[in-house]
C-alpha cells in the first residue's frame, strides 16, 4: 500500500519525507530547477552531505515469544505474531524488521520450546499440538536506526509488545487496538499492519517479544554497482513502472501526472524520443559513448501488483531492463507478481519505491535472480510518499553522471542523492556489500591468482595532514626484477571521512588514481584493488603512494599498504 498523504516519519538523522508533488500544473510546469537530469551531480563537498549521512546498521535477529493459537493455525502463528512485531518497532521509527509472512512455513528457522529443548518447526510437526507453547525465528534480517543502531552488539536485546493470539485480536480489541487508515478497512488479515497496543482504551492482553541481535553484518565498505556488467554492451536500458495511486485509473491520476512530469524532464536534458516504442514512451541519449535508453510505463501499461491483465509488460519490463524502477502499491507484501516473472540472466539494478519495499519484496527479487552476483536492489523500510520522480530520476540522472566521471560513483553516493530530493533515508541498497567494481579496479577477486604472488609491504604509519594538498607520500622499493601477471594494491588507512581523500599510486611513469573522493562520511578504508594498469609491466624500483585529505575538519592515518605481485 503506498500512501498519498504525507506521513511524517522519522528515520535517519536529517531526513523526513516532505515532497510536494504538484499534480495541478505538472504539464505546463517549465520550471527547470526541479529537474534533477540538468542539476550537477558531481560528488560534493564535505559541508554539502554531513546531514545526509546514513546512521544505520544491518544486523540478523532472532525473534522470541509465547504463542496461542487453535491447532490448524499453530504453525503458523510464530511468523504471524512476528508480523505484530513488525508494526510494532517500526512505528518506534529506529528498528525495521524484514517481513516473516514468508517464513510461516519454514521448518528450520522456526523453532519450539519443548521439555527444555528447542526442536525444529519439522520435528514439532510429530508433537502434540498442546505442547507448542513458546517459540523462536532465527536469522531474521533487520535495519536499525538511530539510537537503536548505537552501541549494538551481538547478544544486544530488543523488546516489542505484541498479542499472545494473533487470530483473536479483531475479535478481542475491535478497532481500539489499531491505528485509523483512510485507505484500509480493518480486518483480521490486516490488523497486525495497524497494531498500536499503545494506543489508548487498548486493554486486550500483550507480551513482550524478545528481539536478540544474533549476528552483526560484516561492517560497512565502499562498493560500487558493477559498472563493468552495464557497461561492457554500451547501452544502459532502464524502464520506470508508474503505477495506479488513487482508486480510480484517469488521466489524474498521480502516477498518469508523474510520467508526464518525467517525460518533461527528459525531454529538456536533451533525451529524444524513440517510436514507436515497444511499451509505453522511450527516451534515448548517448553520453560518453553509452547509449541510456529509459522507458516509461504509465498506469495504463501496467497499474499495479494486482494488474494481471497487463502482466505481460511487467514481464517485459523485467525481462529487457537493466534497471527497473517500480512505483506504486505495495499491497502490503499480499502480491506474487515479484515471483511470478522469468527474471534475465543479466546483472539488473532494481529501484523499489512502493509501501516497505525491504520488508516485503527483496526476497522474492533475491530468489528470482538467484542470488547477490547479478542483482542490487534499493527499496524502503518504511511507507512511501515519493514518487518515482524523488528516487529513479535522481538515481538515473547521478548514474548518468558516474558515466561521463570514470564511474565514479559509490553506492553511498547513490543513496546520497535520493536522500537529497526525497528529504530522509527511507531507500538502502541490499545486496551491494560484496561488489567487486571500482574504478581504479577489483575490490574482490573473482578469479584467484593461478602463479605465485610476491609480496612488499610498508608498515610505518603515517598521518593524514588535514585540509593539505602536498599531501603524504609513502615508499615501497621492490628490488627484484620481474614482470607482473597483475598487481594488487592493499591498503588499511583511518580516516573519519574517507571522502576528503585522494589516493595516486605511482610506478615507473605511470599514476593510477586508487581513490577519488569517494564514500562520503563512510570511515575508513581497508580493501584490496586490482590495478590493471601496471599489468604485464616491470615491477623493480620504487613504488609511490600518496594521500592527500582535500577537506578539512577530518584526518586520519596510513596504517599499513601493500603491494601484491603475481608472477
Amino acid at each position: 500500500m503506498k500512501k498519498l498523504t504525507k506521513d511524517l516519519i522519522r528515520i535517519l538523522t536529517g531526513f523526513s519525507f516532505i515532497v510536494a508533488i504538484n499534480l495541478t500544473n505538472c504539464e505546463e510546469n517549465t520550471d527547470d530547477s526541479s529537474n534533477p537530469f540538468l542539476e550537477d551531480m558531481s560528488n560534493p563537498g564535505k559541508e554539502d552531505t554531513g546531514y545526509m549521512n546514513p546512521d544505520g546498521i544491518e544486523v540478523e535477529v532472532q525473534i522470541e515469544a509465547d504463542v496461542e493459537a487453535p491447532s490448524y493455525k499453530i504453525y503458523d502463528a510464530p511468523a504471524e505474531l512476528g508480523q505484530f512485531a513488525l508494526t510494532y518497532l517500526r512505528k518506534h521509527g529506529e528498528f525495521y524488521l524484514e517481513s516473516l509472512a514468508e517464513d510461516s512455513t519454514s521448518d528450520q528457522r522456526v523453532e519450539w520450546f519443548v521439555d527444555n529443548n528447542w526442536i525444529t518447526a519439522m520435528e514439532a510437526r510429530n508433537l502434540p499440538v498442546s505442547s507448542l507453547k513458546h517459540f523462536r525465528i532465527r536469522g531474521v534480517n533487520a535495519v536499525l536506526l538511530f539510537e537503536a543502531s548505537r552501541n549494538v552488539t551481538e547478544g544486544s536485546v530488543f523488546k516489542a509488545k505484541v498479542p499472545l493470539n494473533p487470530y483473536t485480536v479483531m475479535t478481542l480489541a475491535g478497532p481500539n487496538c489499531a491505528d485509523p487508515d483512510s485507505h484500509l478497512g480493518l480486518d483480521s488479515t490486516i490488523y497486525w499492519y495497524l497494531w498500536n497496543p499503545d494506543k489508548q482504551g487498548c486493554e486486550i492482553p500483550v507480551q513482550e517479544m524478545t528481539v536478540t541481535v544474533s549476528k552483526m553484518l560484516p561492517a560497512e565498505k565502499v562498493t560500487y554497482p558493477e559498472f563493468d556488467k552495464l557497461l561492457e554492451d554500451g547501452k544502459i536500458t532502464s524502464v520506470i513502472l508508474f503505477g495506479q495511486i488513487g482508486d480510480e485509473l484517469n488521466d489524474s491520476d498521480p502516477g498518469v501526472w508523474n510520467m508526464k512530469r518525467m517525460v518533461s524532464w527528459l525531454e529538456r536534458a536533451g533525451f529524444s524520443e524513440i517510436s514507436p516504442a515497444p511499451v509505453g514512451r522511450r527516451f534515448s541519449k548517448v553520453v560518453n559513448g553509452i547509449t541510456f535508453e529509459i522507458d516509461l510505463y504509465s498506469p495504463y501499461d501496467f497499474s499495479g501488483l494486482s494488474d494481471m491483465r497487463h502482466f505481460s509488460n511487467f514481464q517485459r519490463a523485467i525481462a529487457e531492463h537493466e534497471i527497473v524502477a517500480y512505483d506504486g502499491h505495495s499491497m502490503l507484501g499480499a502480491s506474487d507478481f515479484w515471483s511470478r516473472p522469468q527474471y534475465p540472466d543479466f546483472y539488473q539494478i532494481f529501484l523499489y519505491g512502493g509501501c516497505l519495499g525491504y520488508e516485503y519484496y527483496v526476497r522474492p527479487i533475491l530468489e528470482g535472480k538467484g542470488g547477490w552476483d547479478k542483482v542490487d536492489i534499493v527499496s524502503s523500510v518504511v511507507e512511501v510518499s515519493a514518487s518515482a520522480n524523488d528516487f529513479a530520476a535522481p538515481f538515473l540522472s547521478k548514474l548518468i553522471w558516474a558515466v561521463g566521471n570514470n564511474n565514479n560513483a559509490s553506492w553511498k553516493d547513490f543513496l546520497r542523492v535520493i536522500r537529497e530530493r526525497v528529504g530522509d533515508s527511507t531507500f538502502g541498497a541490499s545486496g551491494v556489500r560484496e561488489n567487486c567494481y571500482s574504478p581504479s579496479g577489483p575490490i574482490c577477486n573473482r578469479v584467484q591468482p593461478q602463479n605465485q604472488v610476491q609480496k612488499y609491504e610498508n608498515n610505518n604509519p603515517v598521518a593524514i595532514p588535514d585540509n593539505d594538498s602536498s599531501g603524504i607520500s609513502s615508499v615501497i622499493t621492490v628490488p627484484d626484477d620481474l614482470i607482473a601477471k597483475s598487481v594488487t594494491l592493499e591498503i588499511d588507512v583511518s580516516h573519519t571521512w574517507i571522502g576528503d581523500l585522494v589516493i595516486i599510486l605511482s610506478h615507473d611513469g605511470v599514476d593510477t588514481v586508487v581513490w577519488d573522493r569517494a564514500g562520503g562520511s563512510s570511515r575508513n578504508i581497508s580493501q584490496t584493488f586490482l590495478l590493471e594498469s601496471f599489468a604485464n609491466k616491470q615491477v623493480s624500483g620504487d613504488w609511490i603512494l600518496k594521500i592527500t585529505d582535500l577537506a578539512q575538519k577530518d584526518e586520519g592515518t596510513l596504517n599499513h599498504w601493500a603491494i601484491l605481485i603475481e608472477i
